[in-house]
């Protein structure tokens, strides 16, 4: 303060800069930085407020972090529990928080950093974190090569509209494997939107599919089922009776191109987290499987900017 107080009189005698440095043992560009950082909106320096503000500064690095903040944290733990990776929970925290949480924002980093700071903490909440999975092996063997389907559509041809997201309706489907090939489910998910549904199959063969994927096409409403999308795995080997049942055109992507369908891809991975590789997917319970697939409709998506699949593609249905 003492030294506030000279450098105010010596700047109201009119002292060059250089003065005052040499009179008060300091270098000139530590004088600038204290009188452009606590000049007065006037543009005037004031040894008062200079001191004040330099006591603010110097207790905020002692605040308290956000991951200390106990209804922000028990926010997370309740979301995490649920499911949920960081990034959803940074987002809704972020985009679309409870009335009594406003202004508890918190990024992903710090959450991942946070789950990862404390052993016991980090046992729990890790099959969340989108990175929770074996490092990837390099195959080994030839890849199978499945025949050309006949009277196919190809994914080129699909309309704009499909493409750009711009309405409800466009799906995307796959079929997820089970220890063994002893356990299938159809996965079917709306690209707008992110809402999915899907269905236990008897049997990965085109001919199970062909008649069990309709009954789970028809859990949507008529005017949202306009286009469906799939790979050219054998259990689609049949087109055109698929399109027959299902009542609306199937396209095609191209072989090895799964990007093409990344929408689908993406869900089937979130849906892995329930259903891990190498599980037996004829012990999982019709009451399980809605359970999970509900699970995943009540997520917020950072695609939908961070609101709920649900909330995209009213009405709620059953999983």
């Amino acid at each position: 303060m003492d030294e506030r107080k000279v450098l105010y009189r010596m700047q109201f005698q009119g002292d060059p800069p250089a003065e005052i440095a040499r009179g008060l043992g300091r270098h000139r560009s530590t004088l600038g930085r204290e009188c452009r950082r606590n000049a007065h909106p006037a543009g005037r320096y004031s040894p008062g407020s200079a001191q004040t503000g330099a006591h603010r500064r110097r207790r905020a690095p002692l605040r308290r972090p956000k991951t200390g903040h106990r209804r922000r944290m028990t926010s997370v733990g309740e979301r995490g529990a649920d499911g949920w990776s960081p990034e959803q929970i940074a987002g809704r925290l972020s985009a679309r928080a409870p009335a009594d949480r406003e202004g508890l924002s918190i990024s992903p980093t710090t959450l991942s950093r946070w789950i990862g700071k404390d052993p016991p903490r980090t046992q729990p909440f890790r099959p969340f974190l989108r990175i929770a999975r074996k490092p990837r092996r390099k195959p080994y063997g030839k890849p199978s090569r499945p025949g050309q389907i006949a009277g196919k559509r190809s994914i080129d041809e699909r309309p704009t509209e499909a493409k750009e997201r711009q309405r409800l309706g466009d799906g995307e489907g796959d079929t997820v494997v089970g220890k063994g090939r002893q356990g299938f489910l159809g996965t079917c998910v709306d690209r707008a939107s992110r809402y999915l549904i899907a269905r236990k199959v008897n049997a990965g063969a085109a001919e199970p599919v062909a008649r069990q994927l309709p009954q789970t096409i028809r859990q949507l409403p008529a005017e949202k089922r306009r286009r469906l999308t799939r790979d050219q795995g054998r259990e689609f080997a049949r087109p055109l009776e698929l399109e027959r049942k299902l009542d609306l055109p199937v396209y095609f992507a191209h072989p090895y191109h799964s990007w093409e369908r990344g929408t689908n891809e993406n869900t089937n991975g979130l849906l892995r987290q329930y259903l891990p590789k190498g599980t037996d997917l004829t012990k999982v319970t019709d009451a399980q499987r809605r359970s999970q697939v509900r699970a995943l409709n009540h997520r917020p998506r950072k695609g939908l900017d961070c609101h709920r699949p649900v909330e995209v593609f009213p009405p709620q249905l059953p999983g």
